[in-house]
Order: structure tokens, then sequence, then C-alpha cells
């Protein structure tokens, strides 16, 4: 009578090892799955990127930043490289700051680089836009993100380029902050045009001053609610 017993007993303890091991063994085959994903698709990503499918690009980066182990900076970076070549430069930079919390040591000047330049195209843009002020806060943006390089930019040739970016990033500051004060101290001067002339441009100031103002207080709200880094983002 002992040996079904036995037997009975066995069948249970192998159920029981069965269903014990059951999420362990699903668990493996999630993360297997997972990292043998991770290289197609990052490959993927920088395939759109330079393919100049942009979209594509943040979009196959965007399905990496899930469960990220191995490289949990590296999504964040190339969306960040998408976003700032389709010139969507508020998200690039907020990717680029988090890539920049979570990039390895030898990677930081590579992400710190890349964050400086999209400030820098961001402030270009508000140059042409007339917006100087706004131009000038992204340039020192821009700066904040050079000075604060440590030892990841020290060997050449990252700190030959991070000195170049530095006096570049200057020297369009000086030239915004000039515009800026020129738009300021333009005078008014009777130069024979009618009254409806000069309603109309002095219109089209105050819609360029109420942009402006509107610009200033997104930075501040914006600054407020993300903690950026370096600027409160004017836009």
């Amino acid at each position: 009578m002992s040996r079904p017993l036995t037997v009975e007993r066995l069948r249970l303890r192998r159920r029981l090892l069965f269903w014990l091991t059951l999420p362990v063994a699903l668990f493996a085959i999630f993360w297997a799955f997972k990292f043998l994903s991770l290289a197609p698709t990052a490959q993927n990503a920088i395939d759109d990127y330079d393919d100049g499918l942009y979209v594509a690009s943040e979009e196959a980066s965007s399905s990496l930043l899930f469960l990220n182990v191995v490289e949990p900076y590296l999504p964040y970076f190339n969306r960040g490289d998408a976003f700032a070549a389709d010139e969507y430069y508020g998200p690039a930079t907020d990717d680029f700051e988090k890539a920049l919390e979570l990039a390895p040591q030898e990677k930081k000047c590579d992400v710190r680089l890349n964050l400086a330049l999209t400030w820098e195209r961001f402030g270009d843009v508000y140059v042409q836009l007339g917006y100087y002020q706004g131009a000038v806060q992204l340039y020192e943006a821009s700066q904040a993100v050079l000075d604060d390089a440590g030892p990841e930019c020290d060997p050449p040739p990252n700190q030959d380029e991070l000195n170049e970016s530095k006096d570049r990033v200057q020297e369009k500051k000086d030239q915004a902050q000039q515009q800026k004060d020129n738009q300021e101290q333009q005078p008014q001067e009777d130069d024979g045009k009618s009254e409806q002339e000069k309603q109309l441009e002095q219109l089209e100031q105050q819609q360029q001053q109420a942009a402006q103002e509107k610009a200033d207080q997104e930075s501040d709200d914006r600054g407020e609610e993300s903690g950026g880094y370096y600027t409160d983002k004017p836009w």
C-alpha cells in the first residue's frame, strides 16, 4: 500500500516544482527575447536616422526605453538626435538631458556636446524670428552645458570640439545681445509715413512684443514644471 502513496507524492512534487519554476522560466524567456531584440531595434533607429526617416527613428528609439538595463542612456540619446534633426528642439533637449544622467562616464562628453549644440540651434531659430532675448537665454543654456563639462571631455579631440563650441556660442550670444540692444534703442523718427502705415507698424510691434512676453512666460512655467538643468526654456 505504501508504493502507490510514494508515486502520488512524487507526482505532486513534480507538479509543485513545475508551478514554482514556471514564473522563473517565463521571466528568463522574456529577458532573452528582450536582449535579442535590443540590438536590431537600435540598429533600425540608426538606419532610419541615416536615411532621414526621423519619425521612424524616434519611434524605434522610444520602443527601447522600457526596461533597458544594458545601455539605458542610448535610446534617449538616439531619439534626441532624431528630434534635433527634425527640428523638434524642445523634446531633443529633454532627451539629451536624460541621456546625460544615465550615460556612463566615457559617453557623457558625446551626450553633452549634442545637448549644447541643440540649445545653440534652438537659439539660432529665435534669432531668425527676432526674439533676441530668448535667443540669449538659449545660448546661455548651451554655455552652461559646456562649462559644466568635467574630465569626460578632457582628451582630444573632445576638448578641441568643446573649446570650438564655447567660442562659437559666445560669439552668437554677443551678436544676439547686440541685436536686442539695437532693437530696444531704435529711435522713433517721423519718416513721412501716413498715419495708417504708422498704426500698422505699431500693431506689428505690439504683436512681436506679445509673442516675446508669451515666450518668456512659457519659459518660466516650463522651468518650474520640468526642473530643467540649465535654463528656463523659452517656448
